[in-house]
């Protein structure tokens, strides 16, 4: 079960012409689409208004904000650990967080995720705030003490035996 299904999050599928890339790149340009209904128009408007997460990432004005540069790139991004993995395949090295279901930048599938709608306890909107702790009115010190004040003050104390105040 991956994290999401866990925390109860949906992946809906997207049926808009485009696939939404924010997280992962932007399009230097606006692409262009002969038509904004996918049925009731001609075949050929409607396969070249439908864009494909390969397609999109394909134009020459998609720039992606976290291309790998070379192999180690991979290697650093992938789930293999090697302080707790002992004896690991070749392809253990190059297994992605996406593929086994943790949510990163990229996307594998043209979806977005539901999350489920909260809880409202008790049936209604009402937040619960306001005081935590109540505090005693006897236990706080002001700047003039009452009459029933310590009788020893900072810096000074009491000796068990005599009874007499003398300072340390």
């Amino acid at each position: 079960m991956s994290d999401l299904a866990k925390k109860g999050i949906t992946e809906v599928r997207n049926k808009k012409l485009l696939p939404n890339l924010s997280k992962e790149g932007e399009l230097t340009k606006e692409i262009v689409l002969s038509t904004k209904e996918k049925h009731g128009v001609p075949v050929g408007s409607r396969l070249f208004s439908h864009h494909t997460l390969a397609s999109v990432r394909k134009l020459s004005f998609y720039h992606p904000f976290f291309l790998p540069k070379d192999s180690l790139d991979l290697v650093l991004t992938s789930t293999y650990n090697q302080s707790t993995e002992k004896f690991a395949d070749k392809e253990d090295l190059y297994i992605q967080p996406e593929t086994i279901g943790c949510e990163t930048w990229r996307r594998l599938r043209n979806a977005y995720h539901k999350c489920p709608v909260p809880r409202i306890p008790m049936g209604h909107p009402m937040k619960r705030g306001g005081i935590k702790e109540r505090k005693s009115p006897f236990s706080v010190q002001l700047m003039n003490s009452g009459v029933h004040s310590s009788q020893t003050n900072p810096g000074f104390s009491r000796k068990p035996a005599g009874g007499a105040i003398f300072f340390y």
